[in-house]
């Protein structure tokens, strides 16, 4: 794929230079423990779409990635917490879905190769018994205790854990049972759903993504992605959707005349998603502003509430990419890249066999498949691919040093 090529010929090319700018950021900022970074690749650009600080698709990696992840694991843990021997995982509570337990087992599995003691505890005002057992998709079963806080630490009766690794966004308030503890808790609490905003991402993104490109010689559209934040919005208002709309048209404007100026024949669409949410939810996908401001209700209805049934307030207005990437069957698909802070760990692809090149691919239809073997003219992580994926997360990492800057957890908790 030509644009592939070139922007991994670029990269190789001024190799030292973006090193030294990865250090210098790395050095100022609390980069997130791991992440996964949704990339979309057209003709023209690849730039991430969506960055989740708690993944939850480790399930989907290959075995020489889960090899990979563990040694990229071992490694950061040693040397940020050297002596570290247990972990504590915090996983979701809302679900029953046997492929997110999967997810579950097989980061314990990882910790548990590496030689560190694991066990799984659920923290929730709502989990009431001391003990539940969770069915994987492979047949496996994930025993969870409830977690307590005893003298400032997290316990589970006799494991008192070195450190909490979570795997829980937490989207509706930041616990009370994470707070003021003395064992790290990683990623941090902090930067789950309840204080953490896409537009602030983003716009962390540009900035850095603007840096990079001018060290590698190329237009910082091409590793960029318009946005723009509508606040306190609801689309069952018509005069919402207008003011939504004017939001729409300059996002739509900033595309059709780049698209112009490139000859780019591809049609502008954009995604409406909410500004705070994971799983999909609450995202739609539009070609003109026509179809906006007469929304029917069934959009009306999927941008009411996002996981959780958090109600949807301020969204995000983002320029859609349209996938270039097919499957060897010839379904629309897009790489997933999962990161060890900035370290490459591992990868597959979201395939839809329900959607096109320029839809939501994280929707009914979806699967996953192994990188190395989805797509004949990709073997290999493009460089491309984790240089975008590399200043996502150092973007994740300002973003943290924001929300701690700004408050916090505090005035989510209750």
């Amino acid at each position: 794929m030509k644009i592939i090529d070139s922007l991994s010929s670029k990269i190789a090319d001024n190799s030292g230079l973006i090193e030294k700018w990865f250090e210098r950021h790395h050095e100022n900022i609390l980069i997130p423990l791991y992440a996964s970074v949704d990339i979309r690749v057209s003709q023209n650009k690849i730039v991430p779409v969506d960055t989740n600080i708690f993944p939850a698709g480790f399930n989907n990696i290959s075995e020489k990635f889960r090899v990979n992840t563990g040694e990229l694991f071992k490694k950061t843990l040693d040397a940020k917490y050297p002596g570290a021997k247990k972990i504590l995982i915090v996983p979701e509570l809302h679900t029953k879905n046997s492929y997110y337990w999967e997810n579950i087992f097989v980061i314990k599995s990882i910790l548990l190769n590496e030689g560190y003691e694991v066990m799984v505890g659920i923290v929730s005002d709502n989990f009431e018994t001391e003990h539940a057992v969770f069915s994987t998709v492979s047949g496996a079963e994930i025993n969870a205790y409830k977690a307590k806080s005893s003298e400032n630490r997290i316990v589970l009766d006799d494991f008192v854990p070195d450190i909490i690794l979570l795997n829980n966004d937490f989207s509706e308030k930041c616990p009370k049972t994470l707070r003021d503890i003395v064992q790290p808790v990683v990623p941090p609490v902090e930067m789950g759903w309840h204080t953490r905003r896409k537009d602030v991402n983003f716009e962390f993104y540009n900035s850095l993504a603007a840096e990079v490109a001018e060290i590698i010689g190329i237009d910082p559209w091409v590793i960029s992605i318009e946005t723009c934040l509508v606040e306190n919005v609801d689309f069952d208002i018509p005069d919402d959707r207008k003011r939504a709309s004017e939001c729409a048209k300059k996002v739509m404007s900033k595309i059709s005349g780049k698209y112009q100026e490139l000859n780019i024949t591809d049609e502008p669409t954009i995604f409406i998603k909410s500004n705070s949410g994971t799983y999909g939810m609450a995202v739609i996908n539009l070609k003109d502003i026509e179809s906006l401001i007469l929304m029917n209700s069934s959009n009306r209805k999927r941008l009411r509430v996002t996981k959780g049934g958090m109600p949807v307030r301020d969204v995000v207005i983002q320029e859609g990419v349209p996938t270039i990437i097919k499957t060897n069957d010839g379904y629309s698909a897009e790489p997933v890249i999962y990161m060890v802070e900035d370290s490459v760990a591992g990868a597959f692809y979201r395939v839809n066999t329900e959607k096109s090149e320029t839809d939501n691919l994280n929707s009914k239809g979806m699967r996953f498949e192994q990188f190395e073997n989805t797509v004949n003219e990709i073997q290999t992580i493009p460089e491309v691919f984790t240089l975008v994926s590399k200043i996502a997360v150092i973007a994740a990492g300002y973003e943290i040093e924001k929300i701690i800057r700004d408050g916090g957890c505090k005035e989510a908790v209750s």
